[in-house]
């Protein structure tokens, strides 16, 4: 029997991102990104848009990101009281080239991505 509250979590795939050096902390384990798999319908827009051009991926990724990135430990001051909202996290990642490249290779080498090639 499946029990959303219980089972959903496991049913998802998700991949996180260790991106501490590339906004300028010491090791990359120091801040991290977690990103869920994408539903079925946007994932079918990404894999046309990869289809198309490098900028079209780009604009797509940038406009999902906010709604896949389910964990991060981004916040909005020392104390680490109150995180940053997802839009201020995608921004980030947009605003350096290359955090947005190390983002969206991590995230199209995870293994749902290579699950749905073996199968597509």
């Amino acid at each position: 029997m499946f029990i959303k509250s219980k089972n959903y979590n496991n049913c998802v795939q998700k991949v996180k991102i260790e991106i501490g050096t590339n906004v300028g902390l010491e090791k990359d384990d120091e801040a991290y990104i977690v990103l869920k798999e994408l539903p079925t319908i946007e994932m079918l827009k990404l894999k046309d848009a990869s289809e198309k051009s490098e900028n079209d991926i780009l604009i797509l990724f940038r406009e999902l990101l906010p709604l896949i990135l389910i964990e991060h430990n981004f916040y909005e001051d020392e104390k680490a009281q109150k995180k940053m909202s997802e839009k201020d996290v995608t921004s980030i990642i947009f605003d350096s080239l290359d955090l947005t490249v190390k983002v969206v290779d991590a995230y199209t080498k995870a293994s749902f991505f290579t699950r749905a090639e073996k199968i597509g």
